[in-house]
């Protein structure tokens, strides 16, 4: 599969960051954050740039540690994706998660802060 993927330069917090994605036509980025290749070039800007980016991740749905990527599949708290020693408070008020800077891995935060958004479209063979 091959994917746009938009960075943005401005920030906001997470729900305006699924709007900011869908009124390009785009998703906050989920299913690239899947593929092993475009993982790594998605890890290797947001490295560069040392900012913080909002993914397609949460757990507002079903809550605790049951972490879905926006397209409904499980985001589990043993990946290889998650910083150290994250998720770390997902069972109260750390519902989001972002690419945190600090280790350039993904991090579980409240939603209401402002960050970066990482936007993907699936693009048609």
């Amino acid at each position: 599969m091959d994917y746009e993927i938009l960075f943005s330069d401005e920030t906001m917090n997470y729900a305006d960051a699924g709007t900011y994605c869908q009124s390009r036509g785009m998703a906050l980025v989920s299913s690239a954050m899947r593929d092993s290749t475009m993982v790594k070039a998605i890890l290797a800007f947001t490295e560069v740039k040392g900012h913080d980016y909002w993914v397609g991740a949460d757990n507002l749905q079903d809550g605790a540690y049951n972490f879905l990527w926006n397209d409904g599949v499980s985001l589990p708290t043993d990946s290889d994706l998650w910083s150290p020693n994250e998720p770390s408070n997902p069972q109260s008020w750390q519902l989001c998660v972002q690419i945190w800077s600090k280790y350039n891995l993904l991090d579980d935060v409240g939603c209401g802060g402002a960050r970066r958004v990482i936007c993907e479209k699936e693009l048609d063979d």
